[in-house]
């Protein structure tokens, strides 16, 4: 039986197509197999060496090694021999897997492998396909109900997804293990036995082993019926989320501050939604019920208090009834820099870059800046009183953790201009022709 005579590549092949069609991509985009070895990933890289002969897209595989079995090297030699046979372009990625006591390895080993196939894709400019299929859809909506998740973790995994830029293709989700492995023994197709796999102290072996197979006995069109279930369940969580995208814009003053008012006039669960969509417009996992009520309930508190909720990227904080996104300081702020005329400079610690236009610059003209400097008297363009730096930010309701931050530029040591929040404010008396130019990264 040649490949595409096979029902279980057909149906393989034809997901990906249609896949790849829905989301307007050429059918010659080139496929990048997570190739672990096991019988999911060997019957999936020969669909898409079928996938191939008919539509002739560049195909690739990756293996990662996490270096955690004995038997990890003879793995990897396995899959490259068989690249090698089907002449597929073989990627072997050696991987650290953090193991400390307050580690997770199952998510710590997932974490590392996808960062090198995506790697991989973004190199190539490819898709990913992985292997997973409807018992481990099934596996991952018990272990979203063991969590409490919503209707979005209940949704599972999406068959055709994006992981930043990368897009990310399931097309064996719909078939069940049986006919997987009916075919590779059918065809004779050689792949290896992980045997962490019988290790029932990760959720996913204990579920697999203990317990799934017990459901199924019983119900044995139970993953179909999940299927099902995840499927309306994702229908209901992009309603929800489109409808969140909107209150979130009208709620957002920039990408890093939302209005605290907006939000709080919204009902609750709207409000943690709005939260939600921050988080992804942030890149950003999205937070517990627990950390979003924490979230929420600093919009209740004293006008005059900055309450904060601290995440492992940094925290957010309620100022003057708004909420702000700030992360953790991964820069130092300078107190003095020279900045060199009509060229773009990066100011990291304000994540922009700033560019001063000096027509008329003369050799002996510096231009620098200067932080932390709330004992400056300025006066700002269209202001009629000259105050010190420190008062002009309470004005300007300019949040505590950014004042030390905010640049004064200079000319001749003369101060000319400031970037408060991403802004140029001019002083007076304004420096003619000179134009300051401010950008976010």
């Amino acid at each position: 039986m040649t490949p595409l005579q096979s029902p279980t590549i057909e149906h393989i092949v034809s997901r990906i197509a249609t896949s790849l069609t829905d989301v307007k991509l050429p059918l010659q985009t080139p496929l990048v197999v997570a190739y672990s070895g096991g019988v999911d990933s060997t019957v999936l890289l020969q669909a898409v060496i079928a996938y191939r002969e008919q539509f002739d897209s560049p195909i690739h595989a990756v293996h990662v090694h996490h270096g955690l079995s004995d038997n990890a090297e003879q793995w990897a030699k396995h899959c490259e021999l068989q690249c090698r046979l089907e002449d597929v372009a073989f990627h072997l990625y050696r991987v650290d897997v953090d193991t400390g006591s307050r580690k997770s390895l199952e998510a710590e080993a997932r974490k590392v492998r996808y960062n090198a196939l995506l790697e991989v894709c973004d190199q190539i400019g490819g898709v990913l396909l992985l292997g997973q299929h409807a018992e481990d859809q099934l596996e991952t909506v018990l272990l979203q109900l063991k969590r409490g998740a919503g209707p979005q973790g209940l949704a599972g995994m999406g068959e055709v997804q994006y992981r930043g830029d990368t897009l990310i293709m399931r097309p064996m989700l719909a078939l069940e293990k049986a006919e997987i492995v009916a075919y590779a023994e059918e065809e004779m197709l050689q792949w290896v036995e992980d045997e962490s796999n019988q290790q029932n102290s990760f959720d996913r072996n204990f579920l697999r082993n203990e317990i799934i197979p017990h459901l199924l006995a019983r119900w044995p069109k139970l993953t179909k019926t999940v299927g099902r279930s995840a499927e309306l369940c994702a229908e209901q969580s992009a309603l929800v989320s489109d409808s969140a995208q909107k209150y979130f814009e009208d709620c957002k003053r920039t990408a890093l501050r939302l209005d605290g008012q907006q939000l709080a006039a919204l009902s609750l669960p709207w409000q943690a939604m709005v939260i939600r969509a921050w988080f992804r417009a942030q890149g950003e996992l999205s937070p517990s019920k627990a950390q979003t009520d924490q979230v929420l309930a600093m919009l209740k508190a004293k006008h005059d208090a900055t309450p904060e909720v601290n995440f492992k990227w940094g925290r957010v904080i309620r100022f003057d009834q708004d909420l702000y996104w700030v992360v953790n300081a991964t820069h130092e702020v300078p107190q003095n820099l020279e900045l060199a005329p009509n060229q773009d400079i990066a100011l990291p610690w304000l994540r922009g870059h700033i560019r001063i236009a000096v027509p008329k610059a003369r050799e002996e003209d510096t231009v620098s800046l200067q932080t932390n400097a709330r004992n400056l008297k300025v006066k700002p363009e269209n202001a009629n009183v000259s105050k010190l730096l420190k008062e002009w930010f309470k004005v300007w309701r300019v949040p505590r953790w950014e004042r030390n931050g905010v640049p004064a530029i200079l000319i001749n040591d003369e101060p000319i201009a400031l970037i408060v929040e991403g802004r140029c404010v001019y002083l007076q008396p304004k420096a003619p022709d000179i134009e300051i130019t401010f950008s976010l990264d």
